[in-house]
């Protein structure tokens, strides 16, 4: 997996909040928590796999909002600052934290409602083998997002510690007709690429994401637009 052991750094954990979430990333951030929860039909009672959770930002929202959730992650650094995240808050649902591989998931079939995948999928090196394993512990529905090959993230890509697998839409259409599996709902989004809003205070971030977000609702934009948001049923 691309940037696997740079990721599992500790001084990585401790700067990744910062570096993606503050600043100009705050926009992002609370833009793909809406958009996760507008593809959950109901959340309250579900269980809920959160794979690759990082800092746990998907994982404390979810069980905040009632769902029984497993936050995994390959980096245990990752894993104990969520937990020190979760440590002073109840919780609606239960939160559990697990370190493990998402290639060799230690988990039965379909043991979960939902698999979240959030800013994992451009990560594998052979997306089908980490795809089948997601589908085979979900039941219900899984949701994933991409990087597109055709946008404005493919000119600086090569830059990023971690690299990226960029995916075209077409990709993903193959990939999950191959397992019979539907595409129940998509977002496409964000025609500036992440970075530029994270090396930007908040009160210059607004304005561009204020024209990021005009030039995407068009057909151009959508496009070429740099991420994907896919909700999956099963």
């Amino acid at each position: 997996m691309k940037g696997k052991h740079w990721y599992q750094e500790d001084l990585i954990a401790t700067q990744y909040d910062a570096k993606r979430f503050s600043k100009g990333g705050s926009l992002i951030n609370s833009h793909e928590k809406q958009i996760v929860t507008n593809f959950l039909d109901s959340i309250d009672g579900k269980t809920i796999l959160d794979l690759a959770c990082g800092t746990a930002r998907f994982s404390l929202m979810l069980a905040d909002f009632g769902a029984d959730v497993v936050a995994l992650d390959i980096s245990k650094s990752m894993i104990n600052i969520g937990k020190n995240k979760a440590d002073p808050s109840p919780h609606s649902g239960d939160l559990t934290f697990f370190h493990a591989d998402a290639g060799n998931l230690p988990f039965d079939d379909s043991s979960f409602d939902i698999v979240l995948a959030m800013r994992f999928f451009h990560l594998t090196p052979i997306p089908m083998y980490f795809f089948l394993e997601m589908h085979r512990v979900a039941r219900e529905k899984i949701i994933f997002d991409t990087f597109n090959k055709y946008s404005a993230r493919s000119f600086y890509n090569w830059l990023l510690p971690m690299g990226s697998t960029l995916h075209s839409r077409s990709y993903i259409s193959q990939l999950l007709s191959s397992i019979d599996a539907t595409i129940e709902n998509s977002h496409h989004d964000f025609i500036f690429p992440y970075g530029v809003y994270r090396n930007l205070p908040t009160f210059l971030a607004k304005p561009i994401r204020s024209i990021d977000s005009s030039v995407v609702s068009t057909s151009l934009g959508q496009r070429i637009s740099t991420v994907s948001y896919w909700s999956i049923s099963l």
